[in-house]
C-alpha cells in the first residue's frame, strides 16, 4: 500500500512540474463549496451543504470543532469536559461523521473514545463546510451523518499581490483564557508562503452551581454535597462549586507551507504540529488497578485524590499538487499525500504518577482526483484513494489490539444540468482490511450509491431531493475491543478483560459484526423572495445492522459490561430557518434570523438511541454599520425526555449571546476590537449528547474580548 501511495505522490509532482511559469489567477468566491466535486456555490449545488466562513466563522469559532459548529442548523456538540467537543450531525457522530482537514482525513484517535479530542485546530480555519449527500462518497463510505471539512491555506494555491498578516489576542473571563492567533501569507515571483500558529492557556472553567449533578447520579443520596462516592470502588470525589476541577488546559500549534505556482497548476508542501494538554473532570475517569510507586508532579492548584491529564501530539505533512490541461477529456488532475504521526497519552495522578495509556495512530493517505472537461449538460470527477495506517494502544487501558488498516477506494460523482433540473450521482467502492498479525484479520468490500436532485420551481424557489444507500464496515474498536488476537474470541478469564475508564465500562467487541447498511432520504425546499430567505429540510435514515455499544445486566468484578452489537434503527428529523435582510440608509444593514431543528432516533424493536440531541429553536438580530456591528442571539434548548435505557432525562436551558465589534482603519491596516458574551443568563447547561453531562456542565457566563490586527 505504501508503494501505491508513493505512486500517487510522484504523479502529483510530475503533473505540476511542467506547469507554465506564470501567475495563477483564481477567481475564488467565498461561498464556493470546495469540499464538493464541482466547487459550485451552495445555492447551485443539489446536495445539502452548510458553509461557515468570513465574519460568521470569526463570531462562532471556539477551541474545538463541536463548539464551533454548535449553532449551525442540524449540528450539535458532544463534549467530554471542556477540552473535547465532537460534531454531531443529525444525531450521528463518531465514525459516522468524517472530519477532514483540506479534504484529507484527520488520522487521529478521536473516534476510538469520547475523551479523545479531534486533532484539528478550528482557530486557523478560513472556512468550515458541512456536506451531506452523494458528494460525501468522495471521502468515505462511513460518513452517514456527513463530512466536516476544515479548510485553510496551509498549502497555498494562489499568489498574493502583497503580504497579508492577521494577528489576534483575546481574553475569556469564564476560564481566564489567554489566546494568541496569527497567520501570514506572502508571495515572491512564483513562490507562495503560508505560516500560522496558535497559543492558548486557560484555568479551570467556571460554571453555574455544582459541577457534579448529584441528584442525577444518586437521586436518594445521603452523602453531603461536598463529597460522595463515584464508581464501584466508592472513592470520594470532591464536588466543586462554581468551577470544574482539573479543566485547565494548554494548547499550541504551528503550520508552515510553501508552494510553487504556475499558470497551469501548483505544487506545495506543508508541515504542521499540534500539542495540547487538558484535564478530565473528577469522577469521569475511573481506575482499575493500584498505581505504581513514584512521585506525583505538581501540575494543579487544587488537591484531588485522583485526576487525569491528556497529552495530545500530532505531526502532519501534506503534499498537494494540481495540473490543469489545455485540451482532451480531462480538465485537471489533483493529487494529495498526507502523512500523520499522532499520539495521545493519558497520565493519571494520585499519590503517584501512572503513565496510563498511550494511543498512537500513524499513517498515510493518498488521493488523486480527475476532473472531466464539462461537455454540454455533463460534468464529473473520478478518483482513487489509498489509506495505510497503524493503530496501537499500550498501557493500563490497552483494550484494543495493535492493528494495521489498509483501504483502497474508487469513487466518482457525475453532474447533469437539464433546463431547470440539476442531477448529481455518486458512487464509491472501497476495500478495507484490518490486520492484527494473528488469526483474527478481517477484510470486506463496501459499496455506496447516491443521487441528489435540485429543481428550480421558479426564480424565487427550488426543491431538492436526495436518496442514497451507504455501507459502513465495522471499525477497530467495534470488532476487537477486549478480543484476543490469537483465537479471535473474548478471554474466558474475567481478570484479562480491560476496563475502559473513560466510559466507566468493560467494552467487548464482536469480530462477527456485519456491515451497516443505511438508506437515506432527504427533501428540501428553499425560497428567496426579495430580502426574505426560507429553508426547510426533512430527512429519514433507516440503518440496517446499526452498530452500537449496548448495555447489559452483566458485571465483571462489579464493573458494568457493554457489548458491541447490531440492530436496525431509524433516524428522522426536520430543520428550518428564516432570515430577513433589511437595507437601511447610508449602506447600513439589519438582519433578523429564526431557526430550529429536531432529530429522533429509535430502534426498530423499540426504544430510543442514547445521547440524542434535544430539540431547539433560536432567534437573532444583527445590525451592521460602516465600522461597527452588533449581533444578539437567543437559543432555547428543550428538555430531552426521549432517553435510552439507563439514561436520565436532561433539563433544557436558554442561552443568550451577544457579539459586537468596532473597525479602526490605520493606513493599509485595520484594528478590529471585539467583545463576545456567551451564556449571559448564567444557566446550568447539561449537554445531553455528552458522556459527562452529570460531571461537567457547559461553561457559565463568559465575556471574551480582544483585538485583531489585519494588514
Amino acid at each position: 500500500m505504501k508503494i501505491q501511495s508513493l505512486a500517487i505522490w510522484l504523479m502529483a509532482i510530475g503533473s505540476t512540474a511542467v506547469a507554465d511559469h506564470h501567475k495563477n489567477t483564481n477567481h475564488h468566491v467565498e461561498e464556493i463549496v470546495v469540499s464538493a466535486p464541482f466547487q459550485k456555490t451552495s445555492a447551485e449545488s443539489a446536495m445539502p451543504v452548510g458553509v461557515l466562513s468570513g465574519e460568521d466563522l470569526r463570531k462562532a469559532v471556539a477551541n474545538n470543532l463541536g463548539d464551533t459548529l454548535n449553532t449551525q442548523l442540524g449540528v450539535h456538540s458532544a463534549s467530554f469536559g471542556p477540552g473535547v467537543g465532537h460534531a454531531v450531525i443529525r444525531g450521528q457522530s463518531g465514525n459516522r461523521v468524517q472530519v477532514m482537514q483540506n479534504s484529507v482525513n484527520t488520522t487521529d484517535a478521536s473516534a476510538i473514545s469520547p475523551d479523545h479530542a479531534d486533532g484539528i485546530e478550528p482557530l486557523l480555519a478560513k472556512r468550515i463546510e458541512v456536506v451531506r449527500g452523494p458528494s460525501t462518497l468522495l471521502y468515505g463510505n462511513g460518513a452517514v451523518g456527513g463530512i466536516v471539512n476544515v479548510v485553510d491555506d496551509r498549502v497555498p494555491e494562489e499568489l498574493h499581490d502583497g503580504p497579508e498578516l492577521i494577528a489576534e489576542q483575546s481574553y475569556d473571563s469564564v476560564s481566564h483564557e489567554n489566546k494568541t492567533v496569527f497567520r501570514l501569507e506572502a508571495s515572491a515571483r512564483s513562490i507562495s508562503l503560508y505560516a500560522a500558529g496558535t497559543y492558548r492557556y486557560n484555568n479551570d472553567v467556571k460554571v453555574h452551581g455544582l459541577a457534579i449533578d448529584e441528584a442525577a447520579l444518586f437521586p436518594r443520596s445521603e452523602f453531603p454535597r461536598s463529597e460522595f462516592p463515584v464508581g464501584d470502588q466508592g472513592e470520594e470525589v470532591d464536588n466543586t462549586d462554581g468551577f470544574i476541577a482539573n479543566s485547565d488546559g494548554l494548547s499550541k500549534s504551528g503550520t508552515v507551507g510553501l508552494s510553487w505556482i504556475g499558470g497551469r497548476g501548483f505544487i506545495g508542501l506543508s508541515v504542521s504540529h499540534q500539542d495540547s494538554g487538558y484535564g478530565l473532570p473528577p469522577g469521569a475517569h475511573e481506575h482499575e488497578e493500584e498505581h505504581e510507586e513514584g512521585e506525583a508532579d505538581e501540575i494543579h492548584d487544587e488537591e484531588f485524590d485522583e485526576f487525569v491529564r491528556i497529552e495530545l501530539g500530532q505531526r502532519r505533512y501534506d503534499l498537494t499538487g494540481e495540473y490543469r490541461f489545455e485540451e482532451g477529456f480531462l480538465d485537471s488532475v489533483r493529487g494529495t499525500v498526507s502523512y500523520t504521526d499522532y499520539d495521545h497519552r493519558e497520565v493519571e495522578f494520585s499519590d503517584t504518577v501512572n503513565p496510563g495509556t498511550v494511543f498512537e495512530n500513524d499513517g498515510i493517505e493518498s488521493r488523486i482526483v480527475f476532473r472531466q472537461v464539462p461537455r454540454g449538460i455533463w460534468d464529473g470527477v473520478l478518483g482513487l484513494q489509498l489509506t495505510d495506517t497503524k493503530f496501537s494502544a499500550l498501557g493500563d487501558e490497552a483494550f484494543i489490539p495493535e492493528t494495521d488498516k489498509e483501504a483502497i477506494a474508487l469513487f466518482t460523482v457525475q453532474r447533469f444540468e437539464l433546463d431547470r433540473w440539476i442531477w448529481e450521482l455518486g458512487a464509491r467502492v472501497e476495500r478495507n482490511r484490518l490486520d492484527l498479525g494473528g488469526g483474527c484479520d478481517s477484510s470486506e468490500t463496501t459499496t455506496s450509491l447516491g443521487v441528489s436532485l435540485l429543481y428550480d420551481i421558479s426564480s424565487e424557489d427550488n426543491l431538492s431531493f436526495s436518496v442514497s444507500r451507504s455501507e459502513r464496515a465495522p471499525t477497530i474498536e467495534e470488532r476487537y475491543s477486549n478480543v484476543s488476537v490469537t483465537n479471535c474470541s473474548v478471554p474466558a478469564i474475567d481478570e484479562m478483560l480491560v476496563f475502559h475508564a473513560a466510559t466507566a465500562l468493560v467494552e467487548i467487541g464482536n469480530p462477527d459484526l456485519v456491515k451497516e447498511t443505511s438508506f437515506n432520504l432527504e427533501l428540501g425546499y428553499s425560497k428567496y423572495v426579495g430580502d426574505w430567505t426560507a429553508e426547510l429540510n426533512l430527512y429519514y435514515n433507516r440503518v440496517d445492522d446499526y452498530i452500537l455499544l449496548a448495555s447489559t445486566e452483566i458485571e465483571i468484578n462489579e464493573r458494568p459490561v457493554n457489548l458491541y452489537r447490531s440492530t436496525d434503527s431509524t433516524f428522522y428529523g426536520v430543520e428550518a430557518q428564516l432570515s430577513w435582510f433589511i437595507a437601511l440608509p447610508k449602506g447600513n444593514e439589519l438582519i433578523l434570523r429564526l431557526q430550529g431543528d429536531l432529530v429522533r432516533a429509535e430502534f426498530d424493536d423499540g426504544g430510543n438511541l442514547p445521547r440524542m440531541p434535544p430539540a431547539r429553536v433560536s432567534a437573532g438580530i444583527a445590525y451592521d454599520e460602516h465600522n461597527w456591528s452588533v449581533d444578539l442571539s437567543l437559543m432555547r434548548v428543550f428538555d430531552q425526555s426521549r432517553i435510552a435505557p439507563r439514561e436520565r432525562e436532561t433539563d433544557g436551558y436558554t442561552s443568550l449571546g451577544l457579539y459586537g465589534d468596532y473597525h479602526l482603519e490605520v493606513g493599509d491596516s485595520e484594528f478590529l476590537f471585539f467583545i463576545k458574551g456567551s451564556n449571559l443568563l448564567d444557566e446550568e447547561i447539561r449537554n445531553h449528547t455528552s458522556f459527562l453531562k452529570n460531571f461537567a456542565p457547559g461553561a457559565g457566563r463568559s465575556i471574551r474580548f480582544g483585538v485583531r490586527f489585519t494588514y
